[in-house]
């Protein structure tokens, strides 16, 4: 005789769960949200500025990079018009950037008008001193602080990952919403 659960069950059950992690987990931006809304603003009007970012990431969250830019750009989805966030690891191969930080800046103000790092990583990453070496990041640093950015703590945080894609998506709303006029910037 089989002691399991049905599958049907085990996965209401399991849905259900994560549900209430999500649930228990939204009201975590409130208490950080000034310094998130003038993060965003300032990175909307970047954008909205004919300025371009080039996305950035530790080695854990590569995933999260290659998201972020498969899905900013998506023309099946909506008709709306591409926007100028790319993947930078795609352009400069991690080596040469860590290697020659003042060259690769040099190059890239000479490809782009106005160009910006949006970085997600540890500031302790030796990539991370490329995206701080330029003003005007979209910073989202971990376990430690660092200003005009936000600071996240993937330690012990299991829902870690679904933070990190409801901030895209937050970002991603604000940012159509302003092109489109419906938001307007701080």
């Amino acid at each position: 005789m089989n002691s399991g659960v049905e599958i049907s069950d085990w996965m209401l059950k399991t849905i259900r769960e994560e549900s209430d992690k999500v649930a228990l987990m939204s009201g975590w931006l409130e208490m950080d949200r000034h310094q998130w809304i003038s993060l965003v603003s300032r990175t909307i009007r970047h954008i909205l500025g004919g300025g371009v970012l080039l996305v950035y990431t530790d080695s854990e969250r590569e995933w999260f990079g290659k998201y972020i830019v498969s899905s900013i750009n998506r023309p099946k989805d909506q008709p709306r018009p591409m926007m100028p966030i790319f993947d930078f690891a795609s352009i400069v191969p991690k080596k040469s950037a860590l290697e020659e930080t003042f060259l690769i800046n040099d190059m890239l103000s000479v490809a782009y008008k106005d160009y910006a790092f949006w970085y997600i990583g540890e500031r302790r990453n030796p990539m991370a001193n490329l995206a701080l070496s330029k003003e005007n990041g979209f910073l989202w640093i971990l376990n430690e602080s660092v200003q005009d950015g936000i600071t996240l703590n993937p330690n012990s945080d299991e829902m870690f990952d679904y933070k990190l894609i409801q901030l895209f998506r937050i970002f991603e709303e604000a940012l159509f919403g302003a092109l489109f006029g419906k938001i307007i910037l701080e």
